[in-house]
């Protein structure tokens, strides 16, 4: 029965994945557009000849799982001082249409938020974006993944615990939110997208966009401190031993 419910619920998400319409209205009643609605489908002319979007193949997908997940388990297990524990934090898992949205973003070649990513699935979308320029040197689309996912996470040394049992309203200090958005209780889905290209015949220029299941949560908790995975209802992660299994069901709404 398990095994049945599992296979309808992905049969439905596909589904909702190739008919959704990302011009409807609906799904950005606050602001939009939306950043998909006749979104690009390929590179725009701003990213030049020599832009390149890098694939995001099972390989990448993989590593950017891992590098959450490995950050997350970090700090649920209370080994990121001087954060509690988390109760109940997800192992994240790949959504396609979160990292088909991320691309329409990326694309662009331009360092920016959209307005609007939000799904029928994730009516509240967060996003985290990342760029970095270089010349005379050279890197690997690992290197570059990981700078940026470790530099998101970095920003734990500027917030504090009071951020993490409620997330600030009107907050202006140093940037924050990348990692509360990495240390989110409440999303489990991640999907991302990059590009690289050269501004200059001399220069290159790397634009990395993530979107999760949920966005940050003003006057809201983070994520729920207790002893790691102790809040799990599935058990915990074999892989992640602070996390909950995959099999962990998770409400990325508001």
């Amino acid at each position: 029965m398990k095994v049945l419910v599992l296979a309808t619920f992905l049969a439905i998400s596909v589904q909702l994945s190739v008919q959704q319409n990302y011009c409807d209205l609906a799904l950005c009643p606050k602001k939009g557009p939306h950043i998909a609605c006749n979104g690009l489908t390929t590179l725009d002319t701003a990213c030049g000849s020599s832009g390149r979007e890098v694939p995001m193949d099972a390989t990448n997908q993989a590593l950017i799982l891992d590098l959450h997940n490995k950050l997350r388990n970090t700090l649920a297990s209370g080994n990121q001082t001087p954060y509690p524990a988390a109760a109940k934090m997800p192992t994240v898992q790949w959504d396609k249409s979160l990292a088909d949205i991320a691309a329409a973003n990326a694309r662009r070649c331009v360092y920016g938020h959209d307005a609007c990513r939000n799904t029928v699935a994730f009516p509240s979308a967060g996003q985290n974006i990342a760029s970095s320029g270089w010349s005379g040197m050279t890197f690997t689309d690992v290197q570059l993944i990981t700078k940026f996912v470790n530099a998101w996470y970095d920003e734990y040394k500027v917030a504090n615990p009071s951020y993490i049992a409620k997330y600030p309203n009107g907050y202006s200090g140093p940037d924050i939110g990348h990692f509360t958005q990495i240390a989110s209780d409440r999303t489990d889905r991640i999907g991302c997208a990059m590009v690289t290209f050269k501004p200059t015949a001399t220069s290159n220029k790397a634009i990395m966009v993530c979107n999760y299941g949920l966005t940050n949560v003003i006057d809201q908790p983070v994520y729920v401190s207790g002893t790691a995975c102790s809040g799990c209802k599935t058990g915990c992660s074999k892989t992640y031993p602070g996390l909950c299994s995959t099999s962990e069901v998770v409400v990325s709404k508001m």
